[in-house]
């Protein structure tokens, strides 16, 4: 009986996992040196880096390091990243090799917003929630 309630509630929890229409659920990150945006990433960011291979595991997406593709500095899209401290964070993006763009502005009375740019020249909005 127990063995059957772990199966079923095993069975809910995979269900709850799967991606739903729309989900970002894998993301190619261009880089100049794997490595560099690699660290870059898990310090800034704390993704899991799946070494020797160029992906890496962020929360609700996994993804790799690409060298085929170009960085986008000015075009496409703009992923938006949340923070829990703008300050801590941009002093670990200037640590780590990346570029503050924009300083920290409030969007309302909700939160604060930057844009960065990472050591292979991708830019990238950044998000804090401000408690009120």
């Amino acid at each position: 009986m127990i063995r059957g309630m772990a199966a079923d509630a095993g069975e809910e929890f995979d269900q709850s996992l799967r991606p739903v229409q729309g989900q970002l659920s894998y993301l190619q990150i261009p880089a100049i040196d794997v490595q560099r945006s690699a660290e870059f990433y898990a310090r800034v960011f704390g993704w899991h880096i799946e070494h020797p291979h160029p992906g890496f595991d962020a929360p609700g997406l996994i993804g790799q390091w690409v060298t085929d593709r170009p960085p986008t500095s000015n075009a496409g899209m703009l992923p938006w990243l949340h923070v829990e401290s703008m300050e801590d964070t941009m002093k670990l993006v200037r640590a780590y090799g990346g570029e503050v763009l924009e300083h920290p502005t409030p969007d309302g009375p909700e939160r604060l917003l930057s844009t960065v740019r990472d050591p292979a020249g991708n830019v990238l909005g950044l998000v804090q929630l401000v408690s009120g």
